[in-house]
């Protein structure tokens, strides 16, 4: 090759952005996660950034805990980093659909036009879950419980304000009518949501399965109703809300990942690509399932993936026109 040949390579190269000069990625990649450790989407973090690093040359994907405001503190953040593929978002349907959606003083992004969505991860039902010593034993006996006087001393947790579980929630009790006097109890992630369940803190509660299933294996929480349209494999005597009639209920969780707006097209390609084959990975799946969440294997590329954005988005704020449904700050 001679000097000029030479020249033209190294032009090539520069012009092709620095993932491809470097060899995306040259060192560990952050995975941001908008909630407390231990909860469902903290979980499915550490599985997909397990799964990605084994597809992009064992280079570590570190999970970060930034949680606060249903993960849209962590949203807000990511929207000021630099847009070079080592730092990524797990979100999951609160932060990207419903604050945008249902927020009164609206939030600091744009989740369409601030973000390179890269992949879908994953989907979970959420459980409606009471205390072990929960007078109802069933759905039904549940709802007349919750519609009665008594309600006023059976107050409910979720994963924080306006979370796809806390919308869950206030439609369950738009469903059992104004005797309901139960009191909102927010936290700051699915998991210590659940753990108050547990000790009684909070009488009930919706969450996602993803965060129950560990406290319901052991016993330390019922689940009496489960949002998906059909029972979930693992779970199967738990039956759907749709059984009893409340089809207004069915509800998944996605989880996605994103990442800062303008990312290089060969960093979203292999992104994209590293996600897609840990998802067809039968150890990633079962852990996923394993976790109460089933691994994602529809399209799955970042357009399908926006378009998946696009669609909840436009979901909730139905949601919020029909129910009056709001988050106030």
């Amino acid at each position: 090759m001679n000097r000029r040949e030479c020249l033209l390579a190294f032009a090539a190269t520069l012009a092709a952005g620095p993932v491809a000069a470097q060899g995306f990625p040259v060192r560990p990649v952050t995975i941001l996660n908008g909630y407390a450790p231990g909860g469902s989407t903290d979980i499915a973090a550490r599985i997909v950034g397990e799964g990605m690093s084994r597809h992009l040359g064992g280079k570590p994907f570190v999970v970060e805990n930034r949680p606060g405001a249903s993960g849209t503190v962590a949203a807000s953040w990511l929207k000021r980093q630099e847009a070079d593929g080592y730092t990524l978002l797990l979100s999951e349907s609160s932060s990207f659909a419903i604050w945008p959606a249902m927020y009164a003083e609206g939030v600091k992004y744009d989740p369409l036009g601030d973000f390179d969505w890269v992949a879908t991860i994953c989907t979970s039902p959420m459980v409606f879950i009471v205390s072990p010593d929960f007078p109802a034993r069933n759905l039904a006996e549940a709802l007349d419980l919750l519609g009665s006087e008594k309600s006023k001393d059976l107050n409910y947790s979720s994963s924080g304000a306006g979370s796809i579980p806390h919308i869950a929630a206030e439609l369950l009790r738009s469903k059992i009518g104004p005797k309901n006097a139960s009191r909102h109890i927010p936290y700051r992630g699915g998991a210590p949501a659940v753990l108050s369940v547990s000790k009684g803190e909070t009488a009930w509660g919706v969450a996602s399965l993803g965060s129950a299933s560990g406290l319901m294996q052991g016993g330390l929480v019922r689940a009496l109703a489960v949002t998906s349209p059909s029972r979930f494999p693992l779970f199967s005597d738990i039956p759907t809300f749709g059984e009893s009639g409340l089809k207004e209920m069915e509800l998944n969780i996605f989880y996605l990942v994103h990442a800062p707006s303008g990312l290089p097209s060969e960093a979203l390609d292999l992104l994209n690509k590293s996600s897609v084959a840990a998802l067809t990975e039968e150890t990633t799946r079962l852990r996923f399932l394993n976790a109460g969440m089933l691994a994602w294997d529809g399209e799955n590329t970042a357009a399908s993936t926006k378009a998946i954005v696009a669609t909840e988005l436009d979901r909730f704020k139905g949601v919020a026109t029909k129910t009056g449904i709001r988050i106030l700050g």
